[in-house]
């Protein structure tokens, strides 16, 4: 059975009693913001004009009351003001009614009993101001004494537990916004003390922004619209931090179902928040990352089905989401790189790997083959397991186009096109792998264009280079599918022949590649015709040769064939490789001959054939070799043109032979000192320091300039026409001879003498050794003789060994004359008796024939 309890303030859990510090607050309280307290003062507005207007009534005799009784009715504002708002607000209006009431008074006309009348409830309204708030706000704040609830003490003490114990904070809360108390759990929410918070008004701790909307809630509970409501506010804590919380209401009331105060609660939804806005924040990076990424990106789900792309992709592939969406697989996967990710796919989901990054096909709408980079990532659940895909799209296709193009320029050749020496070397390896598998012989062919500096002298670089594309387009036409052409260096080229059955078909394929300079290049209107040598070696699954060896062995058979004459192909045997060894070697020793003084010159007389006496002499370079011996000039002349020392010799030979010959004395009053004949080679004719080095060394030996001969060949002055016209034209300018050697062996015509000029033409002994048995050759010397005595040229015959060839030559009515019969070649120093060695044996060999 429940007993009545009076309501004690000091055992009830639901109010404290207002202290001085709470009168104090509410003083700060600004009233105004409550529309409750300009209704107050709405009623004392309309109560006083009522009795200004009765006041003015009474004066005109139109009522029989006394004019004070009207004032009774402002005690009603009075007490509502002290009901809502407590003491303040009641003394707030008491106040307002008074300064409302007094100018009535004062201005309109009163007997002295009125006036009392007026002052007196004016006094008793403030006294009934303070009584009625104190009643009114005890009763607000208690329960009238009058007043029983029925409360059981077993209910209050577990209102009272979890009030105070509850990790939820609470708060009972009066009517006008005030805290009447609170548990452990709001104060340390809002960092106050409870008895620092008790007696404040809640709008203290709301943000300003959210003041108005509690006030809009606390007036929904005031009219009665709603029992509880819930809404989100922030909070201000001690330390100024915010706070966002759930609020709810509750109104409790008294067994007459009158409101006596409110119970609020409040949730923490400020880590809630923080943790949804980072949600929403991290959601917005993804979208960003996602939809303004340069690169493609790609959501598939688990199952690999497509779910969304960005715009960067749909450009790509050339698809739009809604077209990606509708097929059930991925239209622009590459029919040959479908299975390529799979392996990938299964260790993602898996978990074996949480990225893979591929290379692939993709197929763009229009069917252009687009070459991308895949790189895919796997987001998981909290248990670990996959929820989708993410997948970041690089088309590399430019890229993988300029991989191409560099990697192309790296093992090719930028002239020509051709695969270079790097490709070659990678095609022989793999040559050498082959053969261990098929058998046969595989070749090398190193193809060299002979003089092909003189091209560049000649007609210029770029004519130079116009005819080496030439040529690799004519031997490109000549390559079988199995073998490799490639530009080795500058004029060489290499040719890797696979595949063979013997030495022959490397033989067979290499005049086949000769075959193709049969036909003159034509470049800018000229006409260039060229041989080319080469050198080829042969090797089979027995050879130890890697490709170095094998690229100096066929260099060597080039070498090799270059000195039986060019124009020509030689096969590399193994003797060829001491032979370039020593070849090299000597050329070492002939670079040091002159400086060891081990070159020296001779000379061989040059006789007048119709008189036997000594008119020149020609010079020949010896070399004295300290171990060698002798070393025949028919070996290290071309030894030196082959390695840049040849203008060294010439050199030499020309300093060394000027100033014997400016030595020489005339035999007789009446005759001229003999003249020297120097040696050209072709390098030196055409070089641009010939003609400097002529000059200084006439300027330096006092050598007359008529007295030195200047001999070239047929083949040299016919390299170049036109050059070999200009520098004969400066030499015979400096009062120097030209002699043209070994006439009749190359391309001799009336055209080519009338253009060169020559001084003197040495007949090869090749036309005067047989002379006295070959016909033909016979003939040929007779026309010789007649053509250079029809236009004023001196004729030199080479090689006379016999008196049959003298006698011939006589006949035949021949100049001058050299050879054996008359005297070898002889140093320096046994010119001055040679004289008369050579005049007895051109007697004992002539004079029959003089008789």
């Amino acid at each position: 059975m429940s007993k009545k309890a009076t309501f004690d303030s000091s055992t009830s859990p639901f109010v404290a009693l207002p202290t001085r510090k709470l009168l104090f607050r509410r003083l700060a309280d600004p009233l105004w913001l409550d529309r409750r307290f300009w209704l107050a003062l709405l009623l004392v507005a309309g109560i006083s004009s009522i009795h200004i207007g009765l006041s003015l009534s009474f004066g005109e005799r139109m009522t029989t009351f006394p004019n004070f009784v009207w004032i009774l009715p402002i005690l009603a504002p009075i007490a509502y003001a002290g009901l809502v708002f407590g003491l303040i607000g009641s003394l707030s209006i008491a106040f307002a009614a008074i300064i409302a009431i007094v100018p009535g008074e004062l201005l309109i006309s009163h007997t002295a009993s009125e006036l009392w009348g007026a002052g007196s409830i004016c006094a008793i309204a403030i006294v009934i101001a303070i009584m009625v708030s104190c009643d009114l706000g005890r009763s607000r704040s208690t329960t009238d004494p009058a007043t029983t609830v029925e409360v059981l003490p077993e209910e209050e003490q577990r209102f009272r537990i979890a009030f105070e114990d509850t990790m939820v904070a609470m708060a009972v809360v009066g009517l006008d916004g005030h805290l009447l108390r609170v548990n452990r759990s709001l104060s340390t929410m809002l960092g106050y003390s409870p008895n620092e918070l008790i007696g404040t008004n809640f709008l203290d701790y709301t943000h300003p922004d959210d003041r108005q909307l509690t006030l809009a809630m606390n007036n929904e509970l005031a009219i009665g619209k709603a029992d509880q409501l819930s809404y989100v506010k922030r909070l201000i804590d001690r330390s100024g931090r915010t706070i966002t919380a759930e609020v709810s209401r509750s109104l409790a009331k008294d067994n007459r179902g009158v409101t006596i105060y409110i119970v609020a609660s409040l949730r923490d939804l400020t880590a809630e928040r923080t943790a949804e806005t980072r949600i929403v924040e991290s959601e917005q990076r993804f979208r960003l990352a996602f939809e303004d990424n340069m690169a493609g990106m790609v959501l598939h789900d688990r199952q690999g089905n497509f779910v969304d792309a960005n715009e960067a992709f749909c450009t790509m592939v050339g698809y739009s989401v809604k077209e990606l969406s509708e097929h059930t697989t991925a239209p622009f996967l590459h029919p040959d790189d479908n299975e390529l990710a799979t392996p990938q796919h299964r260790r993602l989901l898996s978990g074996q790997a949480s990225s893979s990054r591929i290379v692939t096909r993709y197929l763009h709408k229009n069917g252009d083959v687009i070459h991308v980079e895949v790189a895919r990532s796997v987001a998981r659940d909290e248990h670990g397991e996959p929820i989708f895909f993410v997948s970041s799209v690089r088309d590399i296709t430019g890229e993988r186009s300029l991989t191409e193009q560099l990697s192309h320029q790296a093992t090719h050749d930028s002239l020509t096109g051709l695969p270079n020496r790097q490709f070659l070397k990678d095609r022989v390896t793999q040559a050498h792998d082959k053969l261990e598998l098929s058998g046969g012989y595989n070749a090398l062919l190193l193809l060299d264009i002979d003089d092909f500096k003189g091209v560049n002298d000649t007609f210029g670089h770029y004519t130079g280079d116009q005819l080496l594309v030439g040529l690799a387009r004519r031997l490109e036409a000549v390559t079988r599918a199995s073998d490799t052409l490639s530009r080795f260096a500058g004029d060489e080229f290499v040719y890797l022949a696979e595949g063979l059955a013997s030495s022959a078909d490397a033989e067979a394929l290499a005049r086949r590649l000769l075959s193709v300079l049969d036909t003159p290049f034509v470049l800018d209107q000229s006409t260039i015709q060229r041989s080319a040598t080469v050198g080829t070696v042969v090797w089979d699954i027995t050879s130890d040769k890697g490709y170095d060896e094998l690229i100096q062995a066929a260099d060597t058979a080039m070498y090799e064939a270059k000195r039986q004459g060019k124009a020509r192909n030689v096969l590399y045997t193994p003797d060829m490789s001491e032979r370039a060894s020593n070849s090299f070697k000597l050329a070492q020793e002939l670079g040091l001959a002159v400086t060891n003084n081990e070159l020296a010159m001779h000379y061989q007389p040059l006789v007048e054939l119709s008189s036997g006496r000594i008119v020149g002499f020609e010079s020949l370079m010896r070399w004295h070799h300290p171990t060698l011996g002798t070393v025949s000039p028919e070996i290290f002349i071309p030894l030196a043109e082959q390695n840049n020392l040849i203008l060294k010799l010439d050199s030499f030979a020309m300093n060394r032979a000027s100033t014997v010959a400016a030595s020489w004395e005339a035999g007789t009053p009446d005759r001229a000192p003999p003249y020297v004949t120097i040696n050209l080679s072709a390098r030196h004719f055409h070089d641009p320091t010939l003609l400097p080095l002529l000059e200084q060394t006439l300027a330096t030996t006092n050598l007359a300039p008529e007295r030195l001969v200047l001999e070239i060949t047929e083949s040299v002055a016919l390299q170049d026409i036109d050059s070999a016209i200009r520098v004969i034209n400066h030499i015979k300018h400096l009062g120097m001879t030209l002699a043209l050697d070994d006439f009749g062996t190359g391309y001799s015509s009336l055209s080519y003498l009338a253009k060169l000029e020559p001084n003197v033409i040495k007949i090869d002994r090749s036309f005067v050794s047989p002379a006295s048995k070959s016909n033909y050759a016979q003939r040929s010397v007779e026309a010789i003789v007649s053509l250079c005595c029809v236009l004023g040229i001196t004729v030199l015959a080479e090689g006379i060994e016999t008196s049959v060839q003298l006698k011939e030559l006589l006949h035949l009515g021949c100049d001058l004359g050299q050879g054996f019969l008359f005297s070898h070649a002889i140093p320096a120093d046994q010119i001055q008796p040679a004289e008369a060695l050579v005049l007895k044996n051109w007697q004992e060999a002539a004079e029959p024939s003089l008789r």
